[in-house]
């Protein structure tokens, strides 16, 4: 929006403002007309952001005020002797005033000013903060991000009392100004990292972001047709604690109860926090499991297939693997339609009230699965396999990179279909190949195994106490403090 001074008569703001509502179609825009000191004012606000309560208190303080106090310079004595709000400034644009009127404070104009008082007396309406379903823990805090940004960092703060966390905030989006927070430790964050990201926040032109964080995460990666995942979703504020005390930084977006963390290579999608509250043994034991079914649910499927269609390449050892019947439909025409109808049941699963869940699970399970052996359409081999297959996917912490190991999967089994051994050295090729290429802003992707850095792997694959953990944070964050354990 241009600049719009703000005209010393009253009734000129309002008319201005009239127009560009196209009042009264827009019925939720409210002008609370009343008299300061023997001055005409007018309070501008939108029904249902604003606090009722606070606002009566507000004006009744107001409505006290005497001529003489605000005989002069009456928006700086406003401020100073009657304005109970925590909150208050005065600006001098029409514009930038109603664009705060939008975003939920409230708009004081007095007749014979050129400038008026932003008061912020608004309210949300938001629900309480609950465990995540997708990053549960057997143990820890119930806690998780809502839609509320402020709320969020909030959450944040109380986990982290450093003077150093900073919140910089933008406004992303001609028409729906969305508030978005860049969040990091300032002394840790690798300083270009941060510039870089600012600056395409900063660059972002669009009208909205009506899908909040997923547009934001989009403007940040660009155009590209890679689908692995370079930024992690979490839900949880002690896990977006913890990435920012090893230097990432978090980005948060208002309307939306995700955070991003950023950067997020490979191994940062295969954590969860289950495993840091258990014993050292047991988390390690637990990191290590999940870490082996990442390969067993891409590979295990398209393995079989292609030496139960190709048994020449067996040893005779291993020549009992493979089918003992095959059934009415191709064996590899098999693992593609199981493969397409287990995804079927997770999107109907998504849409499928709680109440309707089991019915949904016998329809899978026992209709699909066992009647599809019994009437001899599907080996029961495929079943199996398919199922292990699935199974491991789901302990994937990060949702995006379980979907990815899943199309890589169903990529590979249809290069074995047509074109056995070689389809499936190919595919493997250009999966290694895309993962080796990609980078998640500025971090390459499969590390630390490629480039290989054994300490870096050792802390991703083995739970470590605390007190134990490596003196230096991870070098390829190029954090500023590097050191995670400062001495007295």
């Amino acid at each position: 929006m241009q600049k719009q001074p703000i005209n010393k008569k009253l009734e000129e703001n309002i008319k201005f403002i009239d127009e560009l509502f196209n009042q009264p179609k827009t019925f939720d825009l409210v002008q609370r007309k009343f008299i300061i000191g023997g001055k005409e004012a007018c309070l501008v606000f939108i029904d249902g952001m604003a606090n009722g309560e606070l606002l009566a208190e507000i004006m009744k303080v107001l409505l006290k005020t005497e001529r003489e106090n605000i005989c002069v310079d009456a928006i700086k004595k406003i401020l100073a002797q009657s304005m109970i709000a925590i909150e208050g400034e005065s600006i001098e644009d029409l514009n930038e005033g109603i664009l705060e009127v939008l975003a939920g404070p409230q708009l004081l104009l007095i007749d014979g000013e050129s400038r008026g008082i932003v008061i912020d007396a608004r309210t949300w309406l938001s629900r309480s903060p609950e465990e995540p379903e997708l990053e549960k823990a057997t143990r820890g805090p119930g806690d998780g991000f809502v839609e509320t940004m402020i709320f969020n960092l909030a959450s944040i703060r109380r986990r982290i009392r450093d003077p150093k966390l900073r919140a910089e905030p933008f406004k992303i989006g001609k028409r729906s100004r969305n508030d978005v927070s860049l969040v990091y430790i300032e002394d840790i964050a690798n300083s270009e990292l941060v510039s870089n990201i600012r600056k395409k926040l900063e660059k972002i032109r669009v009208d909205g972001i009506p899908l909040g964080d997923k547009n934001i995460e989009e403007c940040l990666v660009g155009k590209s047709l890679n689908p692995l995942p370079r930024v992690r979703y979490t839900e949880r504020p002690d896990s977006a604690a913890a990435h920012l005390l090893e230097g990432n930084v978090v980005i948060l977006v208002d309307n939306s109860p995700t955070a991003l963390i950023l950067p997020a290579p490979f191994m940062a999608h295969t954590q969860s926090f289950e495993e840091y509250r258990q014993s050292a043994i047991m988390g390690t034991y637990l990191t290590i499991l999940r870490t082996l079914a990442i390969p067993v649910s891409m590979l295990l499927p398209p393995l079989w297939l292609l030496v139960s269609i190709q048994s020449e390449i067996l040893p005779e050892s291993l020549k009992f693997i493979g089918p003992k019947e095959v059934g009415a439909i191709n064996l590899g025409l098999q693992f593609i339609l199981v493969s397409i109808g287990i995804d079927l049941i997770r999107m109907a699963s998504i849409h499928t009230p709680n109440t309707l869940a089991t019915s949904l699970g016998l329809i899978g399970a026992l209709m699909l699965g066992e009647l599809s052996v019994s009437v001899g359409l599907f080996s029961s081999e495929v079943i199996f396999y398919m199922a292990i297959s699935a199974i491991a996917t789901f302990t994937i912490p990060g949702y995006e990179l379980a979907l990815v190991i899943k199309l890589c999967r169903f990529f590979l089994l249809f290069l074995v279909v047509f074109f056995k051994l070689w389809g499936f050295l190919f595919g493997l090729g250009v999966i290694l190949i895309f993962f080796v290429r990609t980078k998640s802003f500025g971090v390459p992707y499969l590390w630390p195994i490629i480039p290989l850095n054994l300490r870096a792997l050792k802390s991703f694959l083995i739970r470590t106490p605390l007190y134990a953990l490596p003196r230096m944070r991870p070098e390829v964050l190029k954090t500023g403090d590097s050191d995670r354990k400062p001495k007295k």
